[in-house]
């Protein structure tokens, strides 16, 4: 996980004022470090931790006293629940279907937030990455679900995953801005003195 430059915010930005010279659409991008803190699953671990050592103990050592047992349990969960506290690690302690569920919340979160209802017409597009989940998802507005279906962008979104699977943010955007302004200049193009009613700045959360 990292921050973005601001020589990519810009390129990104670029693509975006371009892409709005040519469709009708209006397009966010959002890009998360993460979607969730996973703040229990650092406590979670380290008490799965204690509890194996304590089941090691009992085999290995069966007359080890209550006592010592105790001490060591403890100090296993203190010492692992401190190193799992980094925040680079706690995604990787959730399993993969939550971290999905996760960031396919937050993305509509910033759908709402950002796009729904925001454009004359309906024609907002998100583009959305969470870097913690590796998660990339491209969601569309009313008006443009009512022409386009989801599975016409879905080879965009397959292209994307993997730019952001090999760190290459900004190049991910880029070419999915244009894959998407592709498929929708066909259906929206662009029209005279076209408001820009989404800011087409990268937001970072």
């Amino acid at each position: 996980m990292r921050r973005m430059s601001a020589g990519e915010r810009n390129r990104i930005e670029a693509a975006v004022a371009a892409a709005e010279t040519r469709t009708s659409a209006e397009f966010a991008v959002v890009v998360a470090q993460s979607s969730d803190d996973y703040a229990p699953f650092p406590l979670l671990w380290a008490g799965l931790l204690a509890l194996l050592t304590g089941g090691v103990i009992a085999i290995a050592a069966p007359m080890m006293s209550v006592g010592m047992s105790f001490t060591i349990q403890a100090g296993v969960f203190i010492a692992a629940g401190l190193l799992l506290q980094f925040k680079k690690l706690r995604p990787r302690l959730a399993p993969p279907s939550l971290q999905r569920e996760y960031a396919a919340r937050q993305a509509r979160l910033q759908f709402a937030s950002l796009v729904n209802e925001r454009t004359r017409g309906d024609v907002g597009v998100l583009l959305f990455v969470s870097l913690a989940e590796r998660h990339v998802e491209i969601l569309v507005d009313n008006g443009v679900a009512e022409r386009i279906p989801q599975t016409a962008f879905q080879n965009i979104i397959d292209g994307f995953i993997q730019e952001v699977h090999k760190g290459k943010i900004a190049e991910g955007f880029i070419v999915a801005i244009e894959g998407c302004t592709l498929v929708l200049e066909r259906h929206f193009p662009a029209r005279p003195d076209e408001p820009d009613e989404i800011p087409n700045r990268v937001t970072e959360i």
